[in-house]
């Protein structure tokens, strides 16, 4: 086991959890605001560098890593050459973004050594009631996507109308259109919507684009109603206004086209590398053209993959398991190649960023030092660019996850962590 030295118990102990008023969601125990943090000595453990696990000893002061030596230690780790990375972080979810799911799942995410989230699609007039019981020491860091912008018989209405339904409750589209997401269609529209939009000063917006090449025939079909998107044609405009604001704009696409439509048009993130086969569409439909690789790489357009999602569409659709991974691993080894950058996020309502760590290396693409890199920090570094987190450094962030195992050797070993400090903050031993 972890060992501890604590000449300065009083400070742990003045941790306490928060008292929740009727109707609000207590949150995880929290250092008092009398009491300055312990300053701990982390030693003995083996640190991750990024792409190898190196003998290191760092110091917590304040919440942030030192190398030198503090006046005095309240707290000793001896970490016993146990493993050490930065905290995991999962760039495409959607499990904090009501209050239910906020309260059920947040400590969730800590207990896996997931300290940084993005929600992909919130709503924000919803999550305003909880979202400040989020983020800090001892929460969950969480960017919302606070509006997301589709057609008016666009997803995720479908999703919604159909568990209404489920949930015996009246399934009309008037109850989500322009609340749970901004139906666009057309540039009047979203002339008339925008300043609702940008008054919350959103940090990142989602556009939902489904198989735009082949629009005008989803809308023959009624059974598409709710799964539509909308159209590239306005994406400039919304890309643009949403910079000017300071807010980046992440994509769902449905088809090697729409990347390519998607990237013309400036988004900053791709939330998908197309993880199933779309009706009216083969494999072949998802393999990215050379031109729209390359045009990533000069913009610098991030993509999440979320190959672990393809779990969904392979159990109903198991004869396409050999093509759809096929394109899938071409793609990403041509993007690898490329250079453009990749996140780490899962998709997963049952799962988390570990099975997409999981899943990317059994594509036999990206070792395993790669995939632990891509969730510890080139992800946590992209979903909060003004911080220092995502690696062991002079001042960064005091927040690490320690494990018995060696997860470069054995990559279920994420699924067990032993230690959890969050900006200098000791969360579980």
């Amino acid at each position: 086991m972890i060992r501890f030295a604590v000449p300065c118990l009083a400070l742990l102990l003045a941790s306490a959890p928060l008292a929740a008023n009727e109707g609000e969601i207590a949150g995880p125990p929290r250092i008092a605001a009398a009491f300055p943090k312990p300053a701990l000595s982390l030693e003995g453990g083996k640190w991750f560098d990024g792409q190898r696990f190196v003998e290191d000893h760092w110091y917590s002061i304040d919440g942030k890593l030192t190398r030198t030596p503090p006046p005095r230690i309240d707290v000793r780790i001896y970490l016993d050459g146990r493993y050490v990375l930065p905290p995991l972080a999962d760039a495409h979810n959607h499990n904090l973004q009501n209050a239910w799911t906020a309260a059920t799942f947040a400590d969730d995410y800590l207990r896996r050594g997931i300290f940084y989230s993005a929600q992909l699609a919130a709503n924000a007039e919803e999550i305003a009631g909880y979202r400040g019981v989020l983020g800090g020491p001892g929460r969950v860091d969480v960017l919302w996507a606070e509006a997301t912008l589709s057609s008016s018989d666009g997803h995720p209405l479908g999703l919604a109308l159909a568990g209404a339904k489920q949930a015996g409750m009246p399934d009309d589209p008037k109850d989500y259109i322009d609340k749970s997401f901004w139906a666009i269609d057309s540039l009047g529209d979203l002339d008339a919507k925008w300043s609702k939009i940008a008054e919350t000063r959103p940090e990142l917006i989602k556009v939902i684009v489904v198989d735009d090449a082949h629009a005008a025939e989803q809308r023959k079909d009624r059974s598409s109603y709710g799964f539509r998107g909308m159209s590239t044609a306005l994406l400039p405009e919304v890309v643009r206004r949403a910079h000017a604001i300071g807010a980046r704009v992440a994509a769902h696409v449905d088809s090697a086209d729409d990347i390519d439509r998607v990237v013309a048009s400036g988004v900053d993130i791709v939330a998908h590398l197309n993880t199933r086969i779309p009706k009216g569409l083969t494999a072949t439909d998802l393999r990215l053209s050379e031109s729209t690789i390359a045009e990533m790489k000069r913009r610098g357009t991030k993509i999440i993959p979320t190959v672990a999602v393809t779990r969904y569409y392979l159990a109903a659709h198991p004869e396409d398991r050999a093509e759809l991974l096929a394109v899938i691993r071409d793609n990403l080894t041509r993007l690898k190649a490329a250079g453009v950058p990749m996140l780490a996020g899962s998709d997963l309502f049952d799962g988390s960023v570990i099975d997409e760590v999981e899943a990317l290396h059994a594509t036999n693409v990206f070792t395993s030092e790669e995939v632990l890199a891509l969730t510890t920090s080139a992800t946590p570094r992209a979903l909060f660019p003004d911080r220092l987190i995502g690696s062991f450094a002079e001042g960064a962030e005091a927040s690490l996850i320690a494990y018995d195992g060696d997860p470069s050797k054995d990559l279920t070993i994420l699924r067990e962590p032993r230690l959890a400090i969050k900006q200098g903050e000791i969360l579980s031993r």
